[in-house]
């Protein structure tokens, strides 16, 4: 059994798949599963992973389902007990699970980690900085966006207490899935830069017209009866508060109107004071 199981969603990358697949072949640490997920490709997407031969790789080809569906779909293939999420279009310098495993080995006890990246349209910085972070609250931090899903590494058994990926949405799948887990356990993370959003890449879901009802936005208020605790609700409360002014800055009124709504059903929702942290 490998140490850790790295899941790719894939879906029309044909472009950039190669370099990633290449940086995940080039980790200095080798005792790895790669397993991709083919969602339904409609380019040379899959007729360029086949072109790798390495036993480490292994191809899972279905029917579109959406990114959540292909990401749940190599969890449930995992052979590894920490499972590591990458983009296809998203790179890892060759330390990255290097730094991971060694973070664990530190923390033996911990299920949750991370380590730090960057933008393709930024400089790594000339001067490492080696410190790990402890983070008690989620809550606390998630405004910086730190938990991206390309340096993610999650104990398989988080799965199995918190859930996987939502389904039915394209737009904030991810993060809706780090709040439930932070509800749950505290999260280790490297300042070490190891990973790289890289912002050209094809099919870029950014770049796409927005789905309203898509976002996990569309229903944060039916949700709110799972929050946890009073900086899970400030969170949200800023996160859209910050969402409806950037809305209004595109001139997307009915959008901004829909999150404005959503904020004011939030904002009059109690939380049993029981659980506030």
């Amino acid at each position: 059994m490998s140490f850790f199981s790295i899941v790719i969603p894939l879906y029309n990358k044909e472009q950039s798949i190669v370099s990633t697949i290449e940086s995940v072949l080039n980790q200095t640490f080798r005792d790895f599963e790669l397993l991709i997920v083919n969602d339904g490709s409609t380019d040379s997407s899959l007729h360029v992973v086949k072109q790798f031969k390495d036993d480490r790789i292994k191809i899972i080809d279905q029917i579109n389902g959406g990114v959540s569906s292909a990401r749940n779909r190599g969890i449930n293939n995992a052979q590894s007990p920490f499972i590591c999420f990458l983009d296809a279009d998203d790179l890892w310098l060759e330390n990255h699970l290097d730094v991971l495993f060694n973070m664990i080995e530190y923390h033996p006890l911990d299920k949750v980690f991370c380590t730090s990246y960057i933008r393709s349209n930024q400089q790594i910085p000339v001067e490492r900085d080696d410190s790990v972070k402890v983070i008690e609250d989620f809550f606390l931090e998630a405004h910086t966006y730190f938990f991206w899903t390309s340096v993610a590494c999650i104990h398989r058994s988080v799965f199995e207490m918190s859930g996987t990926f939502l389904l039915g949405f394209n737009r904030g799948e991810d993060v809706e899935l780090w709040q439930r887990i932070g509800r749950k356990y505290r999260f280790i993370k490297s300042n070490i830069i190891t990973a790289i959003y890289r912002m050209d890449s094809e099919n870029k879901l950014t770049k796409a017209k927005y789905n309203y009802y898509k976002s996990t936005v569309s229903n944060i208020h039916e949700r709110i009866q799972t929050f946890s605790s009073v900086s899970e609700k400030r969170f949200h409360i800023n996160s859209l508060k910050n969402i409806s002014i950037s809305f209004l800055k595109k001139g997307d009124l009915k959008n901004c109107l829909r999150t404005i709504y959503r904020l004011v059903l939030m904002s009059f929702k109690k939380i049993d004071s029981g659980t506030y942290k």
